[in-house]
């Protein structure tokens, strides 16, 4: 890894060709030691929110050995860092290939599913193996989440307990896991899911050996400002220890967004503007989707160089590089209102879901190589930084 650390102001003085990614390392370690502290239970990153080799390393040195990952090619990418980390398959529907492959080449144990046409595969592709590990997900109705994922995956709760009890059977131990929607804006959202996961735990006449909350843990954006993440700490461990066998229980989560979304940023350029209209080097097919299409507002800031700019700020929305008029992004996004081709922005909070969802559409593509800068991210929910979100939650109101 690069250890000499520059800063954002820096970059104005480089020709940059395409949109860049800058690396925040210090506000990773800050996000996963805080969840190493403050969480009860067992932290398994979820790979598919950045799985950039860089991250996935400095994940991996603050201590964090499991992984929730979602794809053949996730298994593999963990398994060729780390021969010792513990990866957990939680995709509940999967090619034969991919559970063959995952079970006897890349020494994976652990598997979710939804249904019992998933534990048949599971079971048929590891020659009915006796020494799985099978996590029953649940579909937890939630009405908390900026993106709800319970319609897609997830048994309903009344097949629920007879599925428990068949995976059983066929399991040296198995688990329950949820999914409670990404970006959950609430603890409750977790309190209710739990409460609802112990009724069918009830029901199954059961008790599993592993109660997996799964994702959902938000982080900080202009509009978006969630509780303190340790009020979901307690929310869970207080529901969690009400489950008459939870000692002899793993509690286990699957955080993304919140440890790396605050430590990645994209620097992009101005190529035109037309009245409030910025014509940028990247978009919704590249590194910004969450700013298109669930219309994400992302914290931006001018990278100053020798020129000065007002201080007067006006609301701002994107277009992207393509030739597609829905590489767009409404914003609004705050900046100098004397800003102009040429300049260069720093959005941030693009760790999570910005360099993993990139496509080369038309071409464009961000640059691979990381910046590494010392600098504090433009909002964060680990303190230090309170005044600048604070001047970001007034502009976006």
């Amino acid at each position: 890894m690069n250890d000499k650390l520059v800063t954002i102001s820096s970059l104005s003085k480089r020709e940059l060709y395409g949109s860049q990614f800058v690396f925040r390392p210090n506000s990773l370690k800050k996000a996963v030691n805080y969840f190493k502290d403050k969480f009860i239970g067992k932290s398994l990153y979820a790979v598919k929110t950045n799985p950039d080799i860089d991250i996935l390393k400095s994940i991996y040195e603050c201590g964090i050995k499991s992984f929730d990952v979602a794809s053949i090619d996730e298994v593999k990418l963990i398994r060729g860092l780390f021969d010792d980390a513990n990866i957990y398959f939680m995709h509940p529907i999967k090619s034969r290939y991919s559970i063959r492959e995952s079970y006897f080449k890349y020494k994976v144990r652990h598997f979710s599913l939804d249904s019992k046409q998933e534990l048949q595969k599971i079971l048929e592709e590891t020659n009915f193996a006796k020494d799985l590990v099978l996590h029953v997900r649940l579909a937890i109705p939630n009405n908390f989440a900026e993106l709800s994922l319970s319609e897609k995956f997830g048994i309903n709760l009344q097949d629920a307990p007879r599925l428990i009890k068949e995976t059983s059977k066929h399991a040296s131990k198995f688990g329950i896991c949820f999914h409670v929607g990404s970006q959950s804006m609430h603890p409750d959202s977790y309190l209710i899911a739990i409460r609802t996961a112990a009724d069918v735990i009830k029901n199954s006449g059961l008790s599993p050996k592993y109660f997996n909350v799964g994702g959902g843990f938000p982080s900080i954006y202009p509009g978006l400002i969630p509780p303190d993440l340790i009020n979901y700490f307690k929310a869970i461990e207080q529901e969690f220890k009400k489950i008459d066998s939870y000692q002899s229980m793993e509690l286990l989560a699957e955080p993304g967004r919140a440890f790396v979304a605050e430590s990645m940023s994209l620097v992009v350029r101005v190529e035109l503007r037309k009245g409030n209209k910025l014509y940028i080097n990247d978009g919704t097919y590249g590194s910004l989707f969450d700013a298109g299409i669930p219309g994400f507002v992302f914290p931006t800031k001018l990278i100053c160089d020798d020129k000065i700019y007002t201080t007067d700020l006006m609301p701002f929305s994107f277009y992207g590089p393509t030739c597609d008029s829905l590489d767009y992004m409404k914003g609004p996004f705050y900046l100098p209102n004397d800003i102009d081709e040429g300049d260069l922005i720093e959005i941030g909070q693009i760790g999570a879901y910005g360099s993993a969802m990139s496509t080369k559409f038309n071409g464009f593509i961000s640059t691979n190589e990381l910046i590494y800068v010392s600098d504090e991210p433009l909002m964060t929910m680990y303190g230090n930084n309170s005044s600048a979100n604070e001047k970001l939650e007034i502009i976006a109101a």
